[in-house]
């Protein structure tokens, strides 16, 4: 199969199709994407939709910016995934640069996606507690920024 995308024409399989039959939080009609790679070795990953090409979110593998990442998942979300101790699975935190500060970049900690990579099914979940945020900061802020906050 072919999809017209922002990154042109990309051809896929339908083994590469991951369903997120929530869709995603602000986006519950978008339940069908791809994974693309960034660029070799990078930690980006674009989540391109494949109800609405022109959609793609930056997601990345939160441990590579923040080491004691630990969410924890809710029975109920297991449960959604069919998630067992031994079933391969990935955790993706969509990230936030703002154009042209790229020190300026987040992580959205409190909601990752969660995904079933055997069954290729996925979810973004929303974490309990106060430990994470949707605006992780990878980067401390400059002397500048801190004074003038």
């Amino acid at each position: 199969m072919t999809l017209s995308t922002r990154f042109g024409m990309v051809e896929y399989n339908e083994e590469d199709i991951l369903t997120f039959p929530q869709g995603l939080m602000g986006l519950p009609a978008m339940k069908r994407f791809l994974i693309l790679e960034h660029k070799p070795g990078s930690p980006f990953r674009w989540l391109q939709s494949l109800d609405e090409p022109s959609m793609s979110l930056l997601v990345c593998d939160p441990w590579a910016y923040v080491a004691d990442y630990a969410p924890q998942l809710r029975e109920t979300d297991e449960t959604d995934l069919a998630l067992t101790d031994s079933e391969a699975r990935m955790i993706l935190a969509t990230a936030s640069i703002p154009p042209g500060k790229p020190e300026g970049m987040t992580l959205n900690l409190l909601g990752p996606l969660v995904i079933n990579l055997s069954k290729r099914i996925g979810k973004q979940i929303a974490l309990d507690g106060g430990t994470y945020t949707i605006r992780h900061r990878v980067f401390q802020r400059s002397r500048s920024e801190a004074v003038a906050a």
